[in-house]
């Protein structure tokens, strides 16, 4: 009888372990996927005007990006949608072994001329962000340039307010205008709701955040340094500045 309740308890003994080496295992797991980098980028272009020094620090070159997304093929990394991300924290999708979120602000048409082409060629997913009332001018992307990124099913479009506003500082009314019709008309243009805005300048505040969620965005973008560790109203960004080396590139991920 005796040999028999060893042999239980043994038996019972190394289940539990079991458990609960699997629940630490998976706890590991979670939380080292848990911070997830969003690198933020803004122009991919050629540029080197001395007398426009954000410009050159906002501008990443063709063949650095090329690198950069290169490192990230090699590397295992695995580009998803702010709206996979989503899913992820929400335990609704899988998170792959090495996820990254790589967006672009501001609409410009070297997303379309430039970026985009290294992005397929890779085959990337991204997410740009669009002042919707600065789309076809100068310097900008147009409707049917974006219409066609969005059939490659590749590319995901959300919010970046009307005309790029900051919006702390705007009216009440203004701020809930540009925050409701740049939503609306992404949405009438490309037949995707847009879940997320970011926030021109990373500006935002108690106010703003309150009305992006009553509005139905469901996660703002800021520009402050850090990854993802949820979906939030003020997520951080990783910038990449033009001149990066490869290895500062990697050491942020």
């Amino acid at each position: 009888m005796n040999q028999l309740r060893y042999k239980i308890f043994i038996l019972v003994f190394t289940l539990l372990t079991s458990i609960f080496f699997s629940q630490v295992v998976h706890k590991s797991y979670a939380s080292a996927r848990a911070a997830i980098p969003i690198l933020m980028y803004h122009y991919i272009r050629d540029y080197n005007n001395p007398n426009d020094k954000s410009g050159i620090m906002l501008s990443v070159s063709t063949s650095n990006f090329d690198q950069q997304m290169n490192y990230l093929s090699t590397h295992g990394y695995t580009p998803i949608t702010l709206d996979t991300l989503a899913a992820i924290y929400a335990n609704q999708a899988a998170a792959p072994a090495k996820p990254v979120v790589i967006t672009f602000d501001d609409g410009y048409i070297d997303f379309y001329t430039n970026a985009f082409p290294i992005l397929r060629k890779y085959n990337f997913h991204s997410v740009a962000f669009i002042p919707t009332g600065l789309i076809g001018s100068g310097g900008q992307m147009n409707w049917d340039q974006i219409k066609e990124l969005q059939r490659s099913g590749l590319v995901s479009f959300e919010a970046h307010t009307i005309f790029h506003a900051y919006l702390p500082q705007i009216s009440y009314q203004q701020m809930i205008k540009e925050l409701q019709e740049s939503k609306n008309t992404l949405q009438s243009q490309t037949g995707i709701v847009a879940n997320f805005v970011a926030y021109p300048y990373g500006a935002s505040n108690g106010t703003v955040i309150k009305a992006a969620q009553t509005l139905g965005y469901i996660g703002g973008i800021g520009t402050w340094f850090g990854k993802a560790n949820g979906i939030t109203m003020n997520m951080p960004r990783v910038r990449v500045n033009g001149g990066f080396p490869l290895s500062l590139f990697a050491s942020r991920l």
